[in-house]
């Protein structure tokens, strides 16, 4: 028994012997340095909070102690390749300063690295520094707000909507409201020659003249409703809405660009786009996520991106 334990140490001697750690990550890559200045208002350093529309300067030095560097690379957390490669000369080698400009224009954190690699394409080190800046958001994004048909007996279908708090009313509430309501929506039918129905989404302003939906009463209201303009409509935008419209200036300039002069649009589809000002000046973007054409339960839903 003694022979059969003094047997199992043994082994168990030879396999801790064996042992073998990795190498640290930690202290791999301490070749290199990036070193960050902070000599002008719109140099960052590490992290900073940004409105959307700023510019950001990224002035740094890299360096390497031992190894030549071939290029620089500017890498951004979650992507699938460098942002930016600067080749470098001879010169610059073993120290290169450069001052690496962005337009903040995503709303939210992002973060980078600067890392160098060899002339092999392998890399040598980012000084274990990343830099991060945090677009404070100039903009809201109201999800999935609800209109229903109008109902012109009862009268009881929200059927307007407020775009800047994305609350609905009623044609009761918004005659009360007018001020608030920046369009109203409504749908019209074509029987086609072979008998089937098609459907039309539209919307107007309480400002279009004449108001083209009828069956509501708004004589009371002229010259006081509230003056919201609609850009044309754009197809298959569910993409660019959610990836592309990330800031409160970038929905600005787009809307600006595919100039908002209509009172009211015609027939929308599921991935419709349009942009709108207000009367204060406020720009945003509507995208049409579904469509009901149910007699019992008729609807359009829309999601809203407006500046603040």
């Amino acid at each position: 028994m003694k022979k059969k334990y003094l047997l199992l140490l043994i082994l168990f001697s030879i396999l801790l012997s064996c042992k073998r750690e990795g190498d640290n990550i930690f202290n791999q890559f301490t070749d290199v340095k990036v070193t960050l200045h902070q000599e002008n208002e719109f140099s960052i350093g590490t992290y900073k909070d940004v409105a959307s529309g700023d510019s950001i300067y990224v002035d740094f030095t890299i360096s390497s102690a031992s190894k030549d560097m071939h290029q620089v690379w500017i890498f951004y957390n979650g992507a699938g390749a460098a942002a930016l490669k600067i080749p470098l000369a001879d010169g610059e080698k073993r120290s290169f300063r450069y001052v690496y400009k962005i337009k903040a224009d995503k709303v939210g954190l992002t973060t980078f690295r600067i890392m160098a690699v060899d002339s092999e394409g392998v890399f040598m080190g980012d000084g274990y520094t990343s830099v991060t800046y945090n677009v404070v958001s100039d903009y809201a994004h109201l999800n999935n707000r609800v209109l229903y048909m109008p109902d012109s007996t009862a009268q009881s279908s929200a059927c307007f909507i407020d775009l800047m708090e994305g609350k609905t009313y009623t044609y009761a509430e918004a005659k009360a409201n007018a001020g608030k309501i920046d369009l109203g929506m409504y749908r019209t039918y074509k029987v086609e020659a072979n008998g089937a129905i098609t459907y039309s989404y539209n919307i107007y302003s309480l400002q279009a003249s004449p108001i083209p939906f009828k069956a509501f009463d708004f004589t009371d209201l002229s010259g006081k409703g509230r003056a919201t303009y609609f850009s044309g409509i754009q197809t298959n935008q569910a993409s660019t809405f959610l990836n592309t419209l990330t800031s409160g200036t970038v929905i600005q300039n787009n809307a600006i660009s595919r100039k908002t002069t209509n009172l009211s649009l015609n027939d929308l589809k599921v991935g419709s786009m349009f942009y709108f000002k207000t009367p204060d000046e406020k720009y945003g973007v509507v995208i049409v996520n579904a469509l009901s054409g149910y007699d019992n339960n008729r609807y359009l839903n829309i999601s809203i991106k407006r500046q603040n």
